[in-house]
């Protein structure tokens, strides 16, 4: 399976829970700072502790490009065991 489906079921995961109450067991909110805007591996160090899951920040963000300024806002992130369920769905082992 490819990167780019696993990309799209992160996208479809957070949309999909993010309205629920507590959204739905799988999500958490975080705020990014001013010093994480430049760089989403910091987030996913800060969040996760590995920094390899910087394209679930890009995801979240809304954000297209890596070299792109995310927005200082709070973002909906998915928690890691469902991240790494859907890397085993789809053979993904580093996805920055």
């Amino acid at each position: 399976m490819s990167l780019n489906e696993y990309h799209n079921d992160i996208r479809r995961l957070i949309n999909k829970n993010k309205k629920r109450h507590g959204y739905g067991g799988f999500l958490f909110a975080y705020q990014i700072g001013r010093d994480e805007i430049y760089d989403p591996s910091l987030i996913s160090q800060r969040v996760y502790h590995p920094r390899n899951h910087g394209d679930i920040v890009r995801i979240a963000s809304g954000v297209s490009f890596a070299h792109d300024q995310l927005p200082k806002e709070t973002i909906i992130l998915p928690k890691l065991a469902q991240i790494i369920a859907l890397q085993r769905k789809y053979g993904v082992t580093h996805a920055f």
